[in-house]
């Protein structure tokens, strides 16, 4: 962060006074730095919502593209590593949200987070504080109001006993899958940049 703030203020500089790179490197004052990091801090998240639905979806789970690639180890902690080997498509990488990343490949193709009784609220899909299938709906369907959500029930989703399905394919391609319980509660929410076997 430090050098990338240095190599900002540098070309501000030579900017501002026309002048050819010096050999030696510009460095800002550790204070003028600081004070630019502090600002950046305080500065409001924006508030205008991203256009794209499918991007709106992805950095609803987490900060990193789907569909690209990415380091795993970027993101975070491997959560069950004694089942996959580096590389693997069984490699979940789960980062400080709790939000699990499965690669294709170099490329991230699965954000997924799964539900329990202590789960605080989800920022995914604008889900918040909602777990009933109708309210989980009502806060998805007004997050992506773009695409059309549709149901299965347990015996059409193929998701195991008693597991219903809601979902909702996008322009693009790409797709969004909340899984819920016998009891109509959340358990899972994931999106899906392409098939991965």
């Amino acid at each position: 962060m430090q050098r990338a703030l240095t190599i900002v203020f540098a070309a501000m500089a030579l900017a501002a006074c026309g002048s050819e790179p010096a050999s030696e490197p510009l460095v800002a004052p550790p204070e003028l730095a600081e004070a630019f990091i502090e600002g950046a801090k305080a500065q409001p998240a924006s508030d205008t919502p991203i256009a794209d639905p499918w991007q709106r979806a992805g950095t609803s789970f987490s900060k990193y593209p789907l569909g690209e690639e990415v380091l795993p180890q970027a993101v975070g902690r491997l959560r069950n590593g004694e089942i996959c080997d580096d590389g693997d498509i069984l490699c979940e990488w789960e980062d400080e949200s709790g939000v699990v990343h499965i690669f294709g490949g170099p490329k991230l193709a699965i954000k997924l987070i799964d539900v329990y009784p202590d789960t605080g609220p989800i920022a995914a899909l604008g889900i918040g504080d909602a777990r009933q299938q109708g309210d989980v709906l009502k806060n998805v369907r007004a997050f992506l109001p773009e695409v059309k959500v549709t149901c299965l029930s347990a015996g059409e989703a193929g998701e195991g006993e008693g597991i219903s399905s809601c979902g909702a394919d996008f322009t693009g391609g790409g797709w969004i899958k909340l899984l819920f319980g016998a009891d109509g509660t959340l358990k899972t929410a994931r999106i899906d940049a392409f098939q991965i076997d």
